[in-house]
């Protein structure tokens, strides 16, 4: 019986601290996109998962946390890099180390 009640327990921690995913729409000078990322109980971005950014047609990008960055949220690949703190936001899509197209006054929708 104690067993039980335990694992119980253990269940329901791992349940309370799961991360909720939710789809953001940002509105830019140069385009508009969506990242969907899982939210932490604290309301910031959990840089344990990557987010998944969106633009238009284009296929899906995986972005994964910049370990540079501890106080924003701040997701990368070869190919993007998205960044927030606070009210500034920022894409940029690069193509072999260079920056062909910004995303940026970016608001939030």
């Amino acid at each position: 019986m104690k067993r039980v009640a335990v694992l119980s327990m253990a269940m329901l921690a791992t349940v309370t601290f799961a991360a909720d995913k939710k789809t953001y729409r940002y509105t830019c000078k140069g385009g508009a996109f969506t990242v969907t990322a899982a939210v932490e109980a604290s309301g910031r971005w959990s840089k344990a998962e990557p987010v998944i950014l969106q633009i238009d047609n284009e296929p899906p990008q995986t972005l994964v946390a910049d370990p540079d960055a501890p106080d924003a949220d701040s997701f990368r690949n070869k190919d993007y890099e998205f960044y927030a703190l606070k009210n500034f936001v920022r894409l940029t899509r690069k193509s072999h180390g260079v920056v062909v197209k910004t995303y940026d006054v970016c608001r939030a929708e």
